[in-house]
């Protein structure tokens, strides 16, 4: 059973990287609020012949189509598919996508069978037969608003109250700026940016569930412009046990999506 619940949320994640990722704030236990209307990003300063983590961002930005033309981008629909290597597992998936924060994919997977995962922007649901039907609370919450936030890529300098660059590190043949963010009541993430064009070329992050939480490496590959937004239409999520290839094979934009499809089905 934790096998199968690791493959749906890798599956998951693989695919929801490619659009969404901003998170919202969470309380962590034994950590005092700040006021509502005060928002502070901690960045640790890098050394004096590298970039700020703030050059970093804003180049990340800039090299993804720039703000304003992301946000002219008010929906997505994606539609794709995956594998699971070495294991043979292959499948189908559609999803749908509307700001600020609404999201809902259909996974078919041989051997498992559909899988839909939606997030209305504050309800977050599962209906699979791996764990069956059911609403997601707590860290798997917290981390499912982190994901599925529409317009996470040109805000991250606005997710994490601590952010710091760690140094230069290789992602195949390519430098790397790498950058950890600390989000509350989960574990840090780790971005990896291009240091020549500012793309993001890979993200670590530790995937939750209540059965199981296990760390993963996203490599985002073949970066394409749609619309003016660079996206990357092949991602690799590798765990201990397998990896996910997930290849987009189609991504529109700003095509009207009702907000029915979002809601959690009527049991």
């Amino acid at each position: 059973m934790k096998l199968k619940t690791l493959i749906l949320l890798a599956v998951l994640f693989s695919i929801s990287t490619t659009a969404f990722g901003q998170k919202e704030p969470v309380k962590t236990p034994g950590v005092p609020n700040k006021p509502a209307n005060v928002t502070k990003l901690e960045i640790t300063p890098s050394a004096a012949k590298t970039p700020t983590v703030q050059k970093i961002l804003a180049k990340y930005v800039q090299a993804i189509g720039g703000k304003a033309t992301n946000e002219k981008i008010k929906s997505r629909i994606m539609k794709g598919t995956v594998e699971l290597a070495p294991m043979g597992v292959k499948g189908t998936f559609e999803g749908f996508a509307a700001a600020p924060n609404k999201s809902v994919t259909t996974m078919s997977l041989t051997g498992i069978g559909e899988i839909i995962e939606g997030f209305d922007g504050s309800t977050a649901w599962s209906v699979n037969p791996i764990s069956g039907n059911r609403v997601k609370q707590g860290e798997e919450l917290a981390q499912t608003k982190i994901i599925y936030n529409f317009y996470r890529e040109i805000n991250l300098d606005k997710l994490y109250q601590k952010m710091e660059l760690k140094g230069v590190e290789k992602v195949g043949a390519n430098d790397a700026y790498v950058v950890v963010g600390t989000p509350d009541n989960l574990p840090p993430e780790t971005f990896y940016f291009d240091t020549e064009n500012g793309l993001l070329l890979r993200q670590d992050m530790t995937l939750t569930s209540p059965e199981v939480k296990t760390p993963t490496k996203t490599f985002f590959e073949d970066f394409r412009d749609v619309d003016g937004v660079k996206l990357p239409f092949k991602t690799r999520t590798t765990l201990p046990q397998f990896e996910v290839i997930t290849i987009f094979t189609e991504i529109k934009h700003n095509a009207a999506v009702e907000a029915a499809k979002f809601a959690k089905p009527k049991e």
